[in-house]
């Protein structure tokens, strides 16, 4: 059997596997917001004066969704809005100082998940294994940036 079609061998499947796992254990070490506006927090805490769409890009979500989780974020008082001085129409998000204890609750339980993790690699083996990701990941984006200019052969089409 093809090792993309044993799920206990597949590359994409493992990968799935192992993000659903560190969700899941993610979620068991940390609690108060949903995984929704961790995310938002995880991505505004690298990518401070991003609008609203930039935002729902890096969630894969519609910016109506990420409208509903920065309300919830502000209400908290963990993000504000702040006018975006080069367009009139949009706003800029600001992480506020009371969202640095939640980031620092956040990377302390992500740094134990990963040990756990990478329990009984080398440190040299968890070097590799982060490079190779980062190659798949460099991979797998450039083939993103090009399909939409050519989605190849095995594109699915709609029925004429």
């Amino acid at each position: 059997m093809a090792t993309n079609q044993n799920p206990e061998r597949s590359t994409g499947f493992l990968l799935r596997d192992n993000s659903r796992f560190m969700k899941v254990a993610f979620n068991e070490r940390v609690s108060g917001l949903t995984q929704a506006q961790w995310g938002a927090l995880a991505h505004l805490s690298r990518h401070q004066g991003l609008n609203q769409v930039g935002l729902a890009d890096l969630l894969e979500v519609q910016p109506i969704t990420v409208a509903r989780l920065i309300d919830k974020l502000v209400s908290l008082g963990l993000v504000e809005r702040r006018p975006d001085p080069n367009d009139r129409r949009a706003q800029q998000l600001f992480l506020t100082g009371n969202a640095q204890p939640l980031l620092d609750q956040m990377w302390e339980a992500g740094d134990e998940i990963l040990d756990q993790a990478y329990a009984g690699f080398t440190e040299e083996e968890r070097m590799q294994c982060v490079e190779m990701l980062v190659r798949m990941r460099n991979n797998l984006a450039r083939m993103a940036q090009g399909s939409t200019r050519d989605r190849g052969p095995l594109a699915f089409r709609q029925a004429s």
